[in-house]
């Protein structure tokens, strides 16, 4: 039997990144699976007043700083929640503001460093470990981010193919449905459905494969998100479905023995879909919260699994 870890939808909160690389031993895992959105949304420019003084806007209130004991807690505070920080004089920060390329630009180049420093990291706290550890972007990632993970040298690329994990094959999709904030890797249903029915061709025996698709079926309690309005402003009691239609009938056709998925933040939980175990272990990045899941495996059988925090 082995223990196979699963975590998803950290968007760059480095706290939650180093929980999960330190939970490899404590869990005792033997794989461990990171999967989707790793990037974060936010640009939190640090501007220069002189005389060690500083001034942003963190988390919609405006943050005045006063030398380099809180510069050191704001910038760990922005890391940590999944935000980027750079240092600008204000005639950068005027000149970077006025036009989106430059924002843009200087954006990607944060992200990209991360992404780059979480797979060093990886790679160093690895070296000479019984585990593996597997990792595939999410709808929310740039298509570069499948090139930096390829490059690593022992955190194993997943996404679009099949690989081994103790007997079972595990296919793994980055992609989504159509969702309201066009990202990167959005297809229409129609598209979806025939790229995961390529991925599912490739398995041998389904009876014992492990379906990774960063979204989630829909119709089931793992993607139930609040509705949205046309300001994109949330429901308070109002939820809707928002999996894929493809993923439900791939999943439903073939019967895997198990799902993982992620995607939909608020929906953490497990269900049968047939004989196949669904399970989203959620999202808190933006707490700092690591949510995972913790899955034990035989050869044609799921033992158990539990939920963690932390």
């Amino acid at each position: 039997m082995n223990k196979l870890f699963m975590v998803t939808d950290i968007h760059g909160s480095n706290v939650c990144y180093r929980k999960f690389l330190n939970a490899l031993p404590i869990y005792g895992a033997d794989l461990a699976v990171l999967m989707g959105d790793l990037t974060g949304k936010v640009l939190v420019p640090l501007v220069d007043k002189g005389g060690d003084q500083w001034e942003c806007t963190l988390m919609g209130q405006y943050r005045e700083i006063n030398g380099q004991e809180e510069l050191a807690e704001i910038k760990k505070t922005t890391e940590n929640a999944g935000y980027y920080w750079v240092h600008q004089t204000r005639a950068e920060f005027d000149d970077t503001r006025s036009d989106p390329a430059k924002i843009d630009a200087l954006f990607k180049s944060l992200v990209f460093a991360r992404v780059q420093e979480w797979l060093d990291l990886a790679d160093e706290r690895l070296e000479g470990k019984p585990y593996q550890m597997y990792m595939a972007p999410g709808n929310d990632d740039w298509f570069v981010i499948d090139d930096m993970i390829d490059n690593a040298k022992l955190v194993h690329p997943c996404d679009k193919r099949v690989v081994e994990v103790d007997h079972h094959e595990m296919i793994t999709s980055s992609a989504s449905n159509p969702t309201p904030w066009e990202t990167p890797r959005e297809m229409s249903e129609a598209d979806l459905e025939v790229h995961l029915r390529e991925l599912c061709a490739k398995v041998k025996n389904q009876e014992t494969a492990i379906y990774n698709f960063h979204v989630p079926p829909y119709g089931y309690s793992l993607d139930l998100c609040p509705k949205l309005d046309e300001n994109l402003t949330m429901a308070a009691d109002e939820k809707i479905h928002a999996g894929s239609l493809g993923a439900k009938a791939v999943i439903e056709q073939y019967q895997p023995l198990l799902g993982l998925h992620g995607h939909i933040h608020e929906s953490r939980g497990a269900q049968k879909a047939g004989r196949t175990l669904l399970i989203n272990p959620g999202s808190e990045y933006s707490e700092g919260i690591l949510k995972g899941v913790i899955v034990m495996l035989d050869k044609k059988k799921i033992k158990d699994y539990v939920f963690t925090s932390g």
